[in-house]
């Protein structure tokens, strides 16, 4: 097979220029799965669009474009390796049908654990620990070298013994080679050899690797076979001690994705390009998805230098010189709304690695490569347009003729992870991920290995992905026929009053009613069908079929009626609403009656503090009622009988008064007379003078303070009249005792001397003195008291005491 870089050029130029040409078709409104670009490493490359390593049915459409920047590490075997790579890439989409992509890795780490298990390590420019400083060549099983001097040993395999394959740098061919610790004894010379040169045809892009003398494996290629275990031989007569290979492998063992590795830790950049399309075969709309990826993958380093072989042990890549073509295949589909399933399958044709830098002999290969055969099957669920976990399983199996691999491994990897996507632009990816096969222990599964093996430890991996780009407008959600959306459906009037009933009247209700209601629906359709109407009642009748109609209520009684109505779509789908009316009769309405009569009879004139007692009289009207009463009186208060047909007054203190009873009847017709007043005056009681005080035979300084309260009362009672009777011990005595007091009265309290009289009772035992108080129109007290002594002594006389005169001496 022979394909040009131009000719491959010339067709994607070609194709570019078909798919501009198509039709554009947007993606639904309402489908929540997005797309982004796939982040390959470890088989098929990323860059088209799809799920982390397998690509999905789907193609970016004309003016879609997305950056991508992501960290993968994965895990292979032989040698437990470790890879870390960030890949980059570009994907752009044409039209309905084609996405074109380029991807590199911007940066590649490579870890080797188990340095023993891969040949690239047991090269003449590599060494091996064998203690914690003491580094040399390892054992191999290398082409016979070039025989300088000393014995022949053949042209088939031969034990390279450790420490002895002296340090050469490529390109290997002329430097010293090993001596296979052959150093000579008494029957042959010590062996001399050189490292030959490869032997095989040039140009073979696809074909064998040439053979190496006294450095590859006799399977071919430049890698040798590796030693795991040795044995010595003791000496004899013959040979001296011997160091001979106990368990060993012929061909070499390598990984396929850096074969000629021979650093613990090799980092590069920019080692690994691809470019590509990716083409859908069914419709944009249709949930199958059946695809095609198409890629060429090169390389930036070669074998033709050492810096470039130097970069190859570093572990940048497998170096293809031609690069690698690959074609995929791609069905997707779409299981649910929220249900996607992808699978893969293709082949990966690859270059091998040549160089020309061995001398005459032209391009040489180093390695005849595998061809990779991808398969895989991977789930997304796209739960809603912001978040999508995925699930992969992804296989490659190395196929077609290449240099054996003794420590084969069919990578076999597991992932699992999550996309969220802020924007459908714009977004991230993590996941974990696991070599389910590898070359040591496992969970579930239990391998032997040989001797001196070296197994694996970490199957592991993860990843981080972030991606931006542009993202065409989507088309508006296909919805299914929905149903008509009634917004309202009211009637004119929510109750209708009807008229009073015969013998019934009211100056509030109307005298005739109308029974005429406009029922309104207000609808519409969310996929504009024409609207059909259909109204059905409980009473009364409808007139017409449009949004308005009318409905007539006249000759139905009292009661609540429902209007419903159905609007159809014409398409099967019905939307209904229903509305009330109440027809009831005027609250208002009362019986046409003959008004009662009402009176009032009350008590005549009544002294001050008699009870009052006040009665109405109803008189029957038609039809009769039992009216309600409430009293009211001017002055006074009601004691008892208010709600009765009588109630009784409380007069005291209302003397020269006039109490007014009023009675307002309730139940009565608003047009009838309901209230009725009667009247009563009421008199004062006669009027009796009262005695204020009494003492008997006072010092006048004592009578003066009795004096001056009586004075206070009188000044109170402006109308009323004082009385100061007096019943003296002794002849005379009356008289003296009242001029005094009367003198004290009008002089010093200021009482007018016609509002004082003196009353002298007679002569008692012992002298006694009333004072009375007689309002106006009273008249004269009667005292309490009267004489008993009669006739009146005459009065001691009490001679002054004789005081004579003091003498001075």
């Amino acid at each position: 097979m022979r394909f040009g870089k131009r000719a491959l050029v010339a067709a994607l130029s070609t194709l570019v220029m078909v798919a501009a040409v198509s039709a554009q078709t947007l993606r639904p409104g309402n489908d929540p799965r997005n797309q982004a670009p796939t982040v390959g490493t470890g088989g098929s490359p990323g860059g088209p669009t799809g799920l982390f390593t397998i690509y999905d049915g789907d193609t970016l459409r004309r003016g879609e474009f997305t950056f991508s920047i992501a960290y993968s590490n994965y895990d292979r075997d032989p040698g437990n390796v470790d890879i870390t790579v960030v890949p980059l890439s570009f994907n752009v989409g044409l039209n309905d049908h084609v996405e074109l992509f380029f991807s590199t890795e911007g940066y590649r780490g490579v870890k080797v654990n188990n340095p023993k298990n891969l040949s690239g390590f047991y090269l003449p420019n590599s060494q091996l620990f064998f203690g914690a400083t003491l580094l040399g060549s390892g054992p191999a099983i290398i082409l016979a070298p070039e025989r300088v001097s000393g014995p022949t040993v053949g042209n088939g395999a031969v034990f390279r013994p450790a420490f002895n394959q002296p340090f050469v740098q490529f390109p290997f061919v002329g430097g010293r080679g090993p001596n296979l610790g052959l150093t000579g004894n008494a029957i042959a010379p010590p062996f001399v050899s050189r490292l030959g040169t490869p032997q095989a045809q040039s140009d073979s892009r696809f074909g064998a690797a040439a053979n190496f003398p006294g450095i590859g494996s006799p399977c071919g290629s430049i890698l040798p076979g590796v030693v795991l275990t040795t044995r010595t031989i003791p000496a004899n007569s013959t040979f001296n001690t011997l160091t001979v290979p106990d368990l060993f492998t012929i061909c070499p063992t390598y990984i396929a994705d850096a074969p000629f590795i021979n650093r613990l830790y090799g980092q590069s950049a920019f080692g690994t390009f691809q470019a590509g399309a990716k083409i859908r075969f069914t419709g944009p709309t249709n949930p199958l998805g059946v695809g095609l990826v198409a890629f060429y993958r090169w390389y930036g380093d070669k074998a033709d230098d050492f810096k470039g072989f130097n970069q190859l042990q570093r572990g940048a890549s497998p170096g293809g010189n031609f690069g690698d073509i690959g074609v995929i295949g791609t069905v997707s589909g779409r299981l649910s709304r929220s249900a996607n399933l992808s699978a893969n399958i293709g082949y990966i044709l690859n270059s091998n690695p040549q160089s020309k830098a061995f001398g005459g002999t032209g391009k040489v290969s180093l390695l005849d490569r595998p061809d990779e055969l991808i398969m895989g099957v991977g789930f997304d669920f796209p739960i809603n347009r912001h978040f999508q976990p995925i699930a992969e399983l992804k296989s490659i199996n190395y196929v077609g003729g290449r240099t054996p691999n003794a420590f084969r491994q069919n990578p076999l990897d597991f992932l699992g992870g999550v996309r969220v996507f802020p924007r459908r632009w714009f977004g991230f990816s993590a996941w974990w991920r696991e070599n389910l096969n590898q070359q040591g222990k496992r969970l579930f599964h239990t391998q032997t290995f040989p001797a001196g093996f070296q197994q694996s430890d970490n199957p592991h991996g993860f990843g981080f992905q972030a991606f931006v780009g542009h993202r065409n407008e989507r088309a508006p959600a296909v919805l299914p026929n929905q149903p008509p959306v009634i917004s309202s459906f009211t009637a004119s009037t929510a109750t209708i009053t009807l008229p009073c009933r015969e013998g019934y009247t009211s100056s509030n209700c109307p005298t005739t009613a109308n029974t005429g209601v406009t029922l309104t629906t207000t609808a519409s359709d969310p996929d504009g069908d024409t609207l059909l109407y259909t109204y059905t009642v409980t009473g009364g009748k409808i007139s017409g079929d449009r949004p308005n109609v009318s409905w007539d209520l006249s000759g139905v009684g009292p009661g609540t009626y429902t209007a419903s109505v159905e609007v159809d779509d014409g398409c099967g789908c019905i939307t209904m609403s229903s509305t009330t009316v109440t027809v009831a009769e005027c609250a208002d309405c009362r019986p046409i009656l003959a008004c009662p009569t009402v009176r009032v009879s009350c008590p005549g004139d009544l002294d001050q503090g008699a009870p009052a007692t006040f009665t109405a009289e109803v008189g029957q009207g038609t039809p009769s009622v039992s009216p309600t009463y409430n009293w009211t009186v001017s002055a006074g208060t009601i004691t008892s009988g208010q709600g009765t047909s009588s109630i009784t007054v409380n007069t005291d203190n209302l003397a020269g008064q006039t109490v007014t009873a009023t009675v307002e009847l309730g139940g009565l017709d608003p047009s009838c007379g309901r209230t009725a007043s009667c009247s009563t005056a009421i008199r004062g009681l006669p009027q009796k003078p009262r005695k204020f005080d009494e003492y008997g035979n006072l010092r006048f300084n004592d009578e003066k303070a009795r004096l001056d309260n009586f004075a206070v009362q009188l000044q109170g009672e402006p109308g009323s009249q004082g009385y100061y009777v007096i019943f003296g011990g002794c002849e005379g005595e009356a008289d003296q005792r009242s001029a005094r007091a009367v003198d004290y009265l009008v002089n010093t309290r200021g009482i007018d001397r016609g509002r004082i009289t003196v009353v002298n009772g007679g002569c008692r035992e012992t002298l006694t003195v009333e004072l009375w108080v007689s309002p106006t129109g009273a008249g004269a007290p009667t005292p309490s008291n009267s004489a008993t002594v009669s006739p009146c002594p005459a009065c001691k006389v009490v001679k002054p005491k004789y005081r004579g005169r003091r003498r001075r001496g």
